[in-house]
């Protein structure tokens, strides 16, 4: 998203306050409480089946599963971001199942659908983000013996949420987004409750070309309210890191763009040394030389180039 397209949204934010959504994060899942591989498969693809026969949803939106009729030693599940869909993650999931991994690429709720246009995302909540994530990372857990996950910007807060939540093997959040970009954490919160109580209101990705704006996979703008649900989800994670406890992740890798347009990647700096001083030994990647200022550094429509600037580096961080 433009700088200033945020910015505006932000302004005049400390007009009304609100409560905090009650409760936090959900607990850690029992590792005995893992699928087996066809119980795995067999719920993958009726969700996949599922999505097929409703006819909001596109086919281009599709869940997706790469799977060699087995279990393998590596599962990974790929997020993506916020307004687009599945088929922002196909070319980097065949890249990890030609190398012997399981994939599972969910559809993040009320996304995907054929009206590009739709309204839909302003009934976005967090409780769906949360469920969203987690059955993704039970179901994946059925797919292989060392889970990852990878996830752009909500979906790198997705990845986030687990490695706090869940004994994950290994979480790599790319670019999370948990608060826009020049919006101080200090009025940030102030700013989405506000659109959250104000009358709901469309926003262009790109005001130039508006409903033309690529990929035609994704929806070419937002609803208010659906942003600022997608804040109070990743801050439901800034709350707990806070908190007296370590991360349950066993491992997370937190990979950013040094030449980021859209997502304060302070804040996310910030939950990092949190988990550090918690003792979670987690790691950190900085991209640079990847070009003009931008966020989606996944999409291979809009950014041909990551397949050889980005996912070879994804690659490594999760095979080695």
């Amino acid at each position: 998203m433009r700088r200033s397209r945020f910015l505006t949204l932000a302004a005049g934010a400390a007009t009304l306050q609100a409560c905090d959504r009650p409760g936090g994060p959900a607990p850690a899942e029992s590792e005995a409480a893992a699928l087996t591989f066809p119980a795995a498969l067999e719920a993958i693809q009726a969700l996949i089946a599922r999505d097929k026969a409703d006819p909001l949803i596109a086919e281009f939106a599709l869940p997706r599963l790469y799977h060699h009729g087995k279990s393998t030693d590596d599962a990974v599940v790929l997020f993506h971001g916020f307004t687009n869909c599945p088929q922002q993650f196909v070319e980097l999931a065949e890249r990890f199942h030609a190398r012997g991994c399981n994939v599972y690429v969910p559809r993040i709720p009320l996304h995907g659908y054929r009206d590009r246009l739709t309204r839909a995302l302003a009934n976005l909540t967090v409780a769906q983000l949360e469920s969203a994530t987690t059955d993704a990372y039970r179901l994946t857990r059925g797919l292989g013996r060392r889970v990852s996950a990878v996830g752009l910007s909500l979906g790198g807060t997705m990845a986030l949420y687990l490695a706090q939540t869940q004994p994950i093997d290994l979480a790599v959040p790319v670019s999370p987004f948990l608060m826009p970009i020049h919006v101080p954490d200090g009025i940030g919160l102030t700013a989405m409750r506000t659109l959250a109580h104000r009358p709901d209101r469309y926003v262009w990705w790109d005001p130039r070309v508006k409903e033309k704006c690529p990929p035609p996979y994704a929806y070419p703008g937002f609803p208010t309210h659906g942003l600022a649900q997608i804040v109070f989800f990743g801050n439901e994670v800034v709350k707990a890191s806070k908190l007296l406890r370590a991360p349950q992740g066993r491992a997370c890798t937190l990979v950013t763009n040094r030449n980021e347009s859209a997502v304060n990647n302070a804040i996310t700096f910030d939950v990092m040394r949190a988990w550090k001083a918690r003792g979670a030994r987690y790691g950190q990647v900085v991209l640079s030389d990847l070009g003009a200022p931008r966020h989606d550094i996944i999409d291979p429509t809009t950014f041909p180039q990551a397949a050889t600037l980005v996912y070879p580096k994804l690659e490594a961080i999760v095979l080695g």
